[in-house]
């Protein structure tokens, strides 16, 4: 069996769930909460296996939704094992932090 790592999320990162949540469920009843569900649904397959996650950003490593057009973006650290949820981001969208 897989060691499980434990989840932290910044505020940033919840508000960004929230924030896509709300604008889902006003553009169809229950559609925020199906992509609250996919969300935990990557999040979960993320804490099983955070290393299948490629680096994409310094340490930073990203995960993709299957069916909403969202990224989540994470650091990983081992010896806690700790996993840091630092956003949730739409494809079309650029995380504040990056850098070209």
């Amino acid at each position: 069996m897989k060691k499980k790592y434990k989840i932290v999320f910044a505020a940033e990162a919840l508000l960004d769930v929230k924030e896509s949540r709300d604008w889902y469920n006003l553009q169809q009843k229950n559609l925020g909460d199906r992509f609250v569900e996919e969300v935990k649904s990557t999040i979960n397959q993320i804490a099983v296996n955070p290393l299948v996650f490629s680096v994409k950003y310094d340490k930073i490593r990203t995960a993709n939704c299957k069916i909403f057009p969202y990224s989540i973006h994470f650091e990983l650290d081992e010896l806690q094992p700790l996993i840091r949820i630092i956003a949730v981001f739409h494809f079309s969208r650029r995380p504040l932090w990056f850098k070209d």
